[in-house]
């Protein structure tokens, strides 16, 4: 039997050493047919972005589009012929490479009741205290994670009842096409604001979820395949928003893309011996050319909660001229 499609949906703004990172890896990471690829662009003004994107034959649907962070989540839900959606930002680079979207797409099929698969790596401190299994005893009213194995074995540890049972956020998340269009758009709430690129859409999304009374669970790959692109010294990626580019932001020292990419088999072995419930961030992705931002404990630093008036650069003149008639 043939694998199911599974569509690969990508949202962009004015990023493009982070977009080349993220398609590069995912070109060379991602191990099975039959894939669809949509990239949503919102019109991006970045040099050369928009050239680059028209240059990538297999790509099966390129929008630009003026639209939202949730309009284009929407519309590639909308355009999406697959049975599963893996959703990104262009801020993620893929860090394994293997055919592990097919025990992606075996566990969902198994598993009915899987809202949503994490497969980014996550910080050392946010694995302790999200899994017990790192505790010698689990706290009172807390339980050990279930595990979901694919058929081949790989595994997924579920967060119970810890975290919704959706990636609300819809980006950096793998589901059932089905998952999205049964919950419904996304839709703002509010304003976006330099620390909310969704405008409130994420918080409504998971009240949805919630009001719905549905009883799925949301898993995290113990394997994680991709990693933030870290590239500010605060701990943050460059965030855009209106013209205006938050945090340091710079192309790969060493190539195409930001960290070193792992063969599946030595990246299980990595994770197997990592003596936690999952590997964290610090240990399993290893920066080429750079060092990661670290505190004096060894832990990657946390993303700050940027304001409106942090320190910015203009993603190109026209931007600044704009912002110069209407201020």
């Amino acid at each position: 039997m043939s694998d199911p499609l599974v569509t690969i949906g990508i949202l962009s703004y004015n990023r493009l050493h982070y977009l080349r990172a993220l398609i590069a890896s995912a070109r060379d990471c991602i191990r099975y047919g039959p894939l669809q690829w949509i990239v949503v662009d919102n019109v991006s003004a970045e040099p050369g972005l928009r050239e680059y994107l028209e240059g990538l034959d297999f790509v099966d649907a390129l929008l630009f589009q003026e639209s939202t962070h949730v309009e284009a989540m929407n519309l590639i839900v909308e355009r999406a012929r697959g049975d599963y959606l893996l959703l990104l930002p262009e801020d993620v680079q893929f860090i394994v490479r293997g055919d592990w979207l097919r025990d992606f797409v075996d566990v969902l099929d198994r598993h009915r009741h899987i809202g949503g698969i994490v497969f980014d790596v996550q910080r050392t401190a946010t694995i302790a205290r999200q899994f017990p299994r790192l505790w010698p005893i689990p706290f009172p009213g807390r339980r050990r994670p279930a595990v979901y194995t694919s058929t081949r074995g790989r595994a997924f540890l579920g967060y119970g009842t810890t975290k919704p049972g959706i990636i609300g956020a819809g980006i950096v998340s793998f589901a059932r096409k089905e998952t999205w269009t049964t919950l419904g758009p996304w839709r703002t709430t509010e304003a976006q604001t330099v620390r909310d690129s969704s405008a409130g859409g994420e918080a409504e999304m998971l009240e949805r979820y919630r009001r719905m009374g549905l009883k799925w669970e949301r898993v995290l790959a113990r394997t994680p395949v991709a990693a933030n692109v870290v590239t500010d010294p605060r701990g943050t990626k460059a965030r855009v928003r209106r013209g205006r580019r938050y945090g340091a932001y710079w192309a790969p020292p060493a190539g195409d893309v930001y960290y070193q990419i792992y063969d599946q088999d030595e990246a299980d072995r990595l994770a197997e011996g990592c003596g936690a419930a999952a590997p964290g961030f610090e240990d399993f992705v290893r920066p080429l050319g750079f060092e990661l931002p670290m505190d004096e404990h060894g832990n990657l630093l946390k993303m700050p909660f940027e304001r409106e008036d942090d320190p910015f650069e203009w993603v190109s003149p026209a931007d600044a001229a704009a912002a110069g008639r209407t201020g």
